[in-house]
């Protein structure tokens, strides 16, 4: 089994408290694991709420998700909506606001614990 880490980086212009902030980066851990069929031990999230975000000349709350792993599937509409709906519940945002892109990293072009994955 590739033990590749899958990354998670959510950048929104919503402030989250703490409880919040820990839900949230639960609920995408756990929802990225499941949709990418991997273990949660091998995933990993980085949120950064309340930075400035400007889409379609408004600072409504909006979302943009970042996803990298090694091995990614092609169908990744299960999990773009799995992951929308986990964004939408916890920061109030609209589906039209939130954006993700992912990234299908070469295995030598990935590191953990100062090798690559190749």
């Amino acid at each position: 089994m590739l033990r590749a880490m899958p990354f998670l980086s959510l950048t929104t212009n919503v402030p989250l408290d703490p409880a919040t902030d820990s839900a949230l980066s639960d609920a995408l851990s756990k929802t990225l694991a499941a949709q990418l069929k991997k273990p949660e031990a091998y995933v990993m999230v980085s949120l950064r709420p309340s930075c400035p975000i400007r889409f379609a000349g408004s600072e409504a709350p909006a979302a943009f998700i970042e996803i990298k792993s090694v091995g990614m599937p092609h169908d990744l509409n299960p999990a773009a909506e799995a992951l929308t709906r986990v964004v939408m519940a916890q920061c109030c945002i609209p589906r039209e606001r939130i954006y993700i892109t992912v990234t299908d990293v070469p295995s030598p072009r990935w590191a953990q614990g100062g090798s690559t994955f190749a």
